[in-house]
C-alpha cells in the first residue's frame, strides 16, 4: 500500500503532538534535582480542636467471644500523623460484662507528675505562675523571642536585660511544667521551661503579663 506525502506528513504531526502532551506526565520539572523536602513535610493546623475530652467508652462483646487477644489504639499525634499501638492481652473474658475504657485521674505515667495546686517560681524581676496547662509570666522586661527545644522538651523565652544576675533553676513539679531555669546571656535573660512531654503551645502578651497554654 502506498502512503501519499500528505498522509505521511499528517501522521508525523499527530505523533509529535502526542509526545508533547505526554512529556509533562512522564518527567519532573527538573530531573537532576531531588524532590524538595518541603513538599514531603506534614501539614499542621493552628486551629483549636473542638472535640471534647475523653470520657468513658464502653464496648459490649458478642455472645460468642471467649478470649480477648489484643486491643489496637489508633492515635493522632501532635503533628497530625496517625499511628497504631497494639496492646497484647490474651486473657479469657465474660461476654456478659462489657469492657470500659477511660482516662483515670488518680494515676499518671512514671515520668509525669500530678498537678496539685498553683505553684510559683520567683526570680525577682520575673515570676512564673503555673496552674494546670496554663502558665503566667509577670515581668517588665521585653520579650525578644520564644521557641521550643527537644530532648528534653522545653519552651525558651528570651527577655531583653542588660543587668547581670546569677543563673538559677526552680522546680515546679506541676505537670506539664517541671521546672524553670533562668540564665544570664549578657544582653538578654533566657528563661527555659522544661515540660514533661510533647506539647503544642500558644503564647499571648498583655501589659507586663505573658500567658502560655500547653496542649
Amino acid at each position: 500500500m502506498l502512503i501519499h506525502n500528505s498522509d505521511w506528513g499528517f501522521m508525523k504531526y499527530s505523533l509529535c503532538l502526542s509526545l508533547l502532551l505526554l512529556s509533562p506526565l512522564m518527567a519532573r520539572e527538573n530531573p537532576f534535582f531531588a524532590v524538595e523536602e518541603s513538599k514531603k513535610q506534614k501539614v499542621t493546623s493552628n486551629l483549636s480542636d473542638a472535640r471534647p475530652k475523653m470520657g468513658t467508652v464502653t464496648y459490649t462483646f458478642p455472645d460468642q467471644a471467649r478470649v480477648l487477644k489484643e486491643v489496637t489504639f489508633t492515635i493522632q499525634n501532635l503533628d497530625g500523623s496517625i499511628e497504631e499501638k497494639k496492646v497484647q492481652i490474651d486473657q479469657t473474658i465474660d461476654w456478659h460484662r462489657p469492657i470500659s475504657l477511660s482516662q483515670t485521674k488518680g494515676s499518671s505515667p512514671t515520668n509525669a507528675v500530678v498537678t496539685k495546686s498553683s505553684l510559683m517560681a520567683n526570680f525577682g524581676f520575673i515570676q512564673f505562675y503555673s496552674k494546670g496547662e496554663n502558665m503566667s509570666i509577670k515581668t517588665s522586661d521585653k520579650l525578644v523571642r520564644h521557641f521550643v527545644l527537644s530532648d528534653p522538651n522545653r519552651i525558651v523565652l528570651d527577655f531583653k536585660r542588660d543587668a547581670t544576675f546569677k543563673s538559677s533553676k526552680i522546680s515546679l513539679n506541676a505537670a506539664p511544667y517541671l521546672d524553670v531555669s533562668l540564665g544570664n546571656h549578657e544582653k538578654f535573660a533566657r528563661a527555659t521551661i522544661t515540660l514533661d512531654g510533647h506539647y503544642s503551645y500558644t503564647l499571648q502578651k498583655t501589659d507586663g503579663l505573658i500567658s502560655i497554654t500547653c496542649k
